[in-house]
């Protein structure tokens, strides 16, 4: 193949490894800047207040869970999600781009390290030469083919800010140039490569002519050298070569003072990502409303430590903001903005922090002339426009918990300032007098049975499923539909279950996701007591915000059961033919309605679709947005209980979809969705060529119950 002709010219010009000298002037330099580049870096993170913020993330005092248990499967985790770009690569375009220029850089930082091993390590102590032949070949396609991959990331990248433009897209003047910076490290390298090729495998009798196409990207730049002299393109060469490592050591000084640092801290993120069922809130025992003086959160210090160190995290990449109802239909909400708010307020903070005997200090935000952490870095309207829908969550590259942070906010402003949304009084109200938001006669909560044979607990004993209703299906004249349709079906298949009756409260969802955690708790104790009272193991729910309140947070009141949403009882039902179609409905075009505390919070999404498809609902097509990508009804954190003053409202831009689809029926399985949708539909007057249906009401009429 060939032997040390081969070798590197740079190698020749610079270390003259074949001659047997083992360091010389070149080295010295050339070490001596990545001495200088590390030690930039270094001093980078004290004068970018990586290190004052770092102090400040120490002075977290929230609860959190815990985030360095299990360390081999966070490990395991974390290599499979930062090597195969599993949350990136959900928006493909940044996520090939950025695929690219990764494993790019990467396949180049391999190749650099196995060039400095032979030309400062392997050759110099042991005469030992082994980038000849097979070997290197491979490393050089290796090399060029990534390098040339991260290129082509680098030109997409900057497509994308100069082309496409997304309207959500922040544009910083640190993301060009970082972008520029990188294309000529890139392209100052390809050059060098091509000068080298000019001098020496391109000229006539080199032994390397027949194998030059195994550095396809270099051969493809000494094009631009073909009129060169030997001479010539060496001297040209020392120059490129030389502004490339320079350039190469400016780029790893410049992490610490750009959003480079992410290359260090998103994957330290995504070790301590969180190992529960949904998106953690801050724990609130109890006992804690007997001797705390605050609660919820209005300083910095009041978050977690994690909850900090997310804000150094953040990459402004937008993609939250991309995905998030409230930004979509012009509400001020922008959770990569609430991020960011915190992180310009944690560093204006830190600037006032000192050491004392290695404790850091801050000035509280009482005593802090600055901007107050509610009001001024967070708006109220920014916190009450979330609808803790979790798109944030699930687009975040970074595992990065947003909207958490502004229930906190959400906490102190109810619990601590009584200061919430007019309407919200009266849902309050509601739920501490007659546990349930409209108010109604708790007496009434059984009344949507009458007629029905519905078993009653207290009556039964014992039943191996509880129907929880919810406040919905029992005070709501549209959902107590479903109720009654799920209760019919539940009989025909002789399924063992019961409800509670006047016995059953409302779950508190919606209490607890406005921030209001005593009353929240206080709802969940009641039925927690009565249903530990009957030995309920299992619990069937028709509310999805139900279903994930009951089947993951009643946990940490003492609630353990098993939880199911009836799309997995009736799909469970149907295939083993414990109720059976009688009819085809032939509806016409069909669409479906993810709903958020369904898909996203508990990643159910075919149950309704093989249900849907037993059925013979129709011609079953998907809205633009749908499963893990589904657009929020507006209904969720409480906002269903809220007016939409800011923007257009979030529950029209949902049923646009649906008509967008050309369906003539919309399918949900939520009495939130139900009731948003079908107002949606009102609003925009589509009546007569759309109608919204739950999807147990369909079940039940397939199978000629109704």
């Amino acid at each position: 193949m060939h032997g040390s002709e081969g070798v590197d010219i740079t190698r020749q010009i610079f270390w003259n490894v074949h001659n047997g000298t083992s360091i010389n002037i070149a080295q010295i330099a050339l070490y001596g800047f990545a001495l200088l580049a590390v030690s930039f870096f270094i001093f980078g993170l004290y004068k970018s207040g990586f290190m004052a913020r770092m102090k400040m993330w120490k002075l977290g005092q929230g609860t959190d869970v815990t985030r360095t248990d299990k360390p081999l499967t966070r490990l395991g985790f974390a290599l499979l999600d930062i090597f195969g770009h599993r949350k990136i690569l959900r928006e493909p375009y940044p996520g090939i781009f950025h695929l690219a220029i990764f494993y790019g850089f990467l396949a180049l930082l391999i190749t650099t390290t196995l060039v400095a091993l032979q030309a400062d390590f392997f050759w110099p102590l042991f005469q030992w030469y082994f980038f000849k032949d097979k070997f290197y070949l491979a490393l050089s396609l290796f090399a060029d083919v990534f390098g040339g991959l991260a290129l082509l990331g680098v030109i997409m990248a900057l497509v994308r800010r100069y082309v496409i433009k997304p309207d959500w897209l922040d544009q910083r003047r640190e993301d060009i140039i970082i972008l520029w910076f990188i294309l000529f490290i890139l392209v100052s390298g390809f050059l060098a490569e091509g000068l080298r090729m000019q001098a020496t495998e391109l000229q006539p009798g080199s032994p390397m002519t027949d194998y030059i196409w195994f550095s396809p990207v270099g051969r493809m730049f000494a094009f631009l050298f073909a009129s060169l002299s030997v001479e010539t393109a060496q001297s040209v060469h020392r120059i490129v070569w030389w502004i490339h490592m320079l350039s190469a050591m400016g780029f790893i000084a410049s992490i610490a003072f750009s959003k480079l640092a992410h290359i260090m801290l998103v994957p330290a993120n995504i070790f301590m990502h969180p190992v529960t069922d949904q998106p953690p809130l801050k724990q609130m025992p109890p006992e804690m409303f007997e001797n705390a003086e605050t609660f919820g959160v209005h300083t910095l210090e009041e978050y977690s430590r994690k909850d900090l160190f997310d804000t150094e995290v953040c990459l402004r990449c937008g993609r939250c903001v991309a995905v998030c109802p409230a930004f979509r239909t012009g509400k001020p909400l922008k959770p990569r903005d609430v991020i960011q708010n915190l992180r310009m307020h944690l560093e204006n903070k830190s600037r006032r922090v000192t050491e004392e005997a290695d404790n850091a200090c801050v000035i509280s935000d009482e005593a802090n002339p600055g901007p107050k952490l509610i009001g001024d870095v967070i708006s109220n309207d920014v916190i009450w426009s979330c609808t803790t829908c979790m798109a944030c969550l699930e687009a975040c590259p970074c595992y990065i918990s947003q909207f958490p942070k502004l229930i906190d906010l959400r906490r102190y402003l109810v619990m601590m300032e009584s200061d919430f949304p007019t309407e919200s009084h009266e849902v309050f109200k509601g739920m501490e007098n007659n546990s349930n938001p409209w108010n109604i006669g708790a007496h009434t909560r059984a009344d949507w049975t009458k007629g029905l044979n519905v078993p009653l607990l207290s009556e039964k004993g014992h039943a191996e499923y509880l129907f929880y209703v919810g406040d919905s299906g029992s005070f709501d004249d549209m959902n107590k539909k479903t109720a009654q349709a799920l209760a019919r079906l539940f009989n025909v298949a002789g399924l063992d279950y019961a409800i509670l009756g006047t016995e059953e409260g409302c779950d508190g969802d919606s209490a607890r996701k406005m921030g209001n955690e005593y009353l929240y708790q206080s709802l969940a104790q009641a039925n927690i007591s009565v249903m530990n009272g009957y030995g309920v193991k299992k619990v069937i729910c028709m509310d999805p915000h139900a279903y994930n309140l009951i089947r993951k947070d009643y946990k940490d009141l003492g609630g353990h059961y098993e939880v199911w949403h009836y799309f997995e009882i009736l799909d469970d039902l149907l295939r083993s033919g414990r109720i059976k179609p009688r009819r085809k409905l032939d509806l016409g075009v069909v669409t479906f309605h993810d709903s958020c505390y369904l898909g996203r919070y508990n990643s159910i999404y075919e149950q309704p679709r093989n249900i849907l498809k037993g059925i013979h609902v129709g011609r079953f097509v998907e809205m633009t947005d749908h499963h893990a990508k589904s657009f929020c009804c507006g209904a969720g954190g409480g906002r269903i209980w809220m007016e939409e003053h800011l923007g257009s409202r979030i529950n029209q831009a949902r049923t646009q979809q649906a008509i967008d689809t050309g369906a003539a029926l919309l399918v949900t399985g939520c009495p939130f969705c139900l009731t948003m949708l079908s107002d949606g539909i009102k609003e925009l007057e589509v009546s007569e060529r759309l109608r919204a249906a739950d999807l147990a009401q369909l079940v039940a009429e397939a199978c000629e119950l109704t």
